[in-house]
């Protein structure tokens, strides 16, 4: 008797692993494939207050940044200063209007790269301010106002830059071409002259 029960149990496990197999290695895969995909589509528009001052004098930029895409888990400006060693009481936040605290980067530290959302790796060369929402539904706007004062004279420069997460294709970052900066990503250069 155990063994016509043997006889019987078996195959039909047998056809159920076969089934199972099927369905993970065939069918499954194919159904996640075909969901589309969100795509979010950052952007941003600084304005300059100045492109020319006197040292000791300041200047601000203004920063409106939304998403013209789909529905995003993060939404990220980055507001970098390569003419700066450290941010102190030259950068100060102005208006801020993200869901996030704002994350100060500090020459040295290890922060992301490439756009890989934090696999890849390298360390900064300059400090920076980074600006954080989650999470981003599409026609979402943000502003973040900065006041600078620059340390030297010459040229100043400001890197700004928006992604936002996830990173699925080259409208996931905005500019989209353009200078890179030490992270390997794309910027948008604000230049202010300071003289003597």
């Amino acid at each position: 008797m155990e063994f016509v029960k043997k006889l019987i149990v078996l195959p039909i496990i047998g056809f159920f692993i076969i089934i199972y197999f099927t369905l993970t290695v065939f069918v499954l895969p194919e159904m996640y494939l075909s969901n589309e995909h969100l795509i979010p589509q950052p952007y941003f528009e600084g304005k300059l207050s100045h492109s020319e001052i006197n040292l000791g004098e300041s200047f601000r930029l203004e920063i409106e940044s939304g998403n013209r895409g789909e529905y995003g888990d993060i939404h990220i400006v980055s507001v970098a200063f390569p003419d700066l060693k450290v941010i102190g009481d030259h950068v100060q936040i102005v208006r801020y209007d993200f869901t996030q605290s704002p994350d100060y980067i500090v020459i040295g530290e290890e922060v992301g790269a490439r756009y890989s959302g934090g696999v890849e790796k390298t360390i900064a060369q300059y400090p920076s301010i980074e600006a954080m929402s989650r999470p981003i539904h599409p026609g979402s706007q943000y502003f973040f106002d900065i006041e600078v004062t620059p340390e030297n004279s010459g040229i100043f420069r400001v890197y700004v830059k928006s992604v936002d997460i996830p990173h699925t294709s080259n409208l996931s970052h905005y500019p989209e071409s353009g200078i890179l900066d030490h992270q390997d990503e794309y910027v948008q250069v604000f230049k202010v002259n300071v003289n003597p």
